[in-house]
């Protein structure tokens, strides 16, 4: 029976050594420390400049729609003692924990997050306590009501925003389903204003000359593009206050001419 056990410990403290010597991309020399700190020893919390400032030398896609909006007091929402707030509002480190592990011993990310969860169901943590009104955060409890994400080519990849998205909209996953996502169509409340996700905008222009699509140059900034793809990010940011989170107003047709000709 001992010989049993001796082969799967022996296999787990392997993965845990592995672990521990390659998956640590945060291993700060004493030099690098103090980049943060004005003296760890003294007093951890006292840093060189605010949290989001530090995290921004490295990570300038900090930046990017997708990302959560920090120095920000939390008003519509009740963050749990254990995602600390810094002077009251929420930080980069209020989720992350910089001197975490990257990745379990599984090998599976951990994004340096305070808790094991992650995507949506770390975004629960907070997005389901203290929500007055309706709001984007409400869909993660909304009923589900078929499948409204049509793959039409499985071969072409998604961008990562686009299948957050569809895994909480399109009303078919579960948390331990499996699909096989692609590029294919979105079909809104509305079939007739069905749209393309994962789509090359480019190939696009020039294959389907009744979409009446402007030269990428020409589309208004605000529509986001993931390697020259539309994805859902294109079109809508979650945090955005505008109606159905669109990234502009799309009165007057808006948002739809910022890619179309008339």
């Amino acid at each position: 029976m001992k010989k049993r056990l001796i082969i799967p410990f022996l296999i787990i403290a392997s993965i845990i050594v592995v672990y521990a010597i390659f998956d640590y991309p945060h291993d700060f020399s004493r030099e690098e420390c103090l980049l943060c700190h004005v003296d760890y020893e003294q007093d951890p919390a006292m840093l060189t400049m605010p949290v989001s400032d530090i995290c921004r030398r490295c990570h300038d896609q900090i930046n990017s729609k997708s990302s959560h909006p920090v120095d920000i007091y939390p008003s519509t929402t009740t963050v749990p003692p254990d995602l600390p707030l810094r002077n009251g509002k929420i930080t980069c480190s209020t989720c992350h924990n910089i001197h975490k592990e990257s990745s379990n011993i599984f090998g599976e990310k951990s994004y340096f997050l305070r808790r094991p969860d992650t995507g949506r169901d770390f975004c629960i943590t907070c997005h389901t306590q203290g929500i007055s009104s309706v709001s984007h955060a409400d869909t993660i409890d909304a009923a589900h009501i078929g499948s409204r994400f049509r793959v039409t080519d499985p071969s072409e990849p998604l961008d990562a925003v686009s299948k957050e998205c569809i895994s909480c909209h399109s009303g078919i996953l579960g948390k331990t389903t499996v699909l096989e996502f692609g590029s294919g169509v979105w079909i809104h409340d509305n079939p007739e204003h069905s749209h393309p996700i994962g789509a090359d905008y480019e190939e696009s222009r020039i294959e389907r000359k009744d979409a009446k699509l402007k030269p990428m140059p020409q589309v208004d900034k605000r529509i986001n593009f993931f390697e020259g793809k539309v994805g859902c990010g294109s079109c809508h940011d979650i945090y955005s206050t505008s109606q159905m989170s669109l990234v502009m107003s799309n009165k007057g047709s808006k948002l739809c001419l910022a890619c179309h000709e008339l």
